[in-house]
């Protein structure tokens, strides 16, 4: 006797847990999949930028432009002469005096002063006079022990004082009290140095109401500097 054994084929199961379970995980594949493709989009983005960043700086690099640096050091009121300057190529000087205009530097004034390596740019130039309104030029002859020991230079701010007269030094109240000739005057231009002894020629720029008096006490060799700083300057 023969058995027959029906084979009956599974039919997918139409449970809805299962169902909602497939669906859960199809789900969690697409996202991951659009997770994937936004990350491949945006380092392919970033690849581009960081191209053309670092594109704009090899031709920001390449273009230079040959501009007037300070050679030697110039001092605030020194007239600026050729031979303080020199042409070096930079890039990205914005404001910068290039070489070919050098002539409109040459013979100007210095406004503020000038170390070597600077860029030049039209703010540290001036073509106003030295002296300006209100002040006057006048020069000094100078004992050596009447000025600091270590010198003075162009834009030195000092005070100048009288000196008391007499063989003895002066009385104890002048020298308690010197009575203070100029105040706030500016260095501009020395001649001789104060450590080698000799005479020492100096050119203050002070108060033109100032000038007369001070003129007159230097030629009695009756005057004695005190650098001061700007700061101590009364305004």
């Amino acid at each position: 006797m023969t058995t027959t054994v029906e084979k009956r084929s599974r039919k997918p199961s139409k449970d809805p847990a299962s169902i909602l379970a497939g669906r859960r995980v199809d789900d969690r594949s697409l996202r991951t999949t659009s997770r994937r493709t936004g990350l491949v989009t945006v380092a392919a983005l970033l690849v581009v930028v960081c191209g053309l960043g670092f594109a704009l700086l090899l031709s920001q690099a390449g273009d230079k432009t040959a501009v007037l640096t300070v050679r030697e050091p110039v001092a605030k009121g020194q007239v600026v002469e050729q031979k303080n300057l020199v042409s070096t190529e930079v890039s990205g000087a914005t404001g910068a005096i290039e070489t070919t205009d050098s002539g409109t530097v040459v013979g100007k004034i210095a406004a503020v002063d000038l170390v070597a390596g600077q860029i030049l740019n039209r703010d540290m130039v001036t073509s106003d006079p030295i002296p300006g309104k209100g002040k006057a030029k006048v020069g000094l002859s100078l004992d050596p022990t009447r000025v600091p020991s270590s010198g003075l230079k162009a834009g030195s701010v000092v005070n100048v004082i009288a000196v008391p007269g007499g063989d003895n030094g002066g009385a104890a109240e002048e020298l308690d009290a010197p009575q203070l000739l100029a105040e706030g005057g500016e260095v501009y231009a020395v001649d001789g140095a104060s450590a080698e002894g000799g005479g020492l020629l100096v050119t203050l720029i002070v108060d033109a109401s100032d000038a007369a008096r001070l003129a007159a006490y230097s030629t009695s060799n009756r005057v004695a500097v005190v650098e001061t700083s700007p700061a101590d300057e009364v305004r």
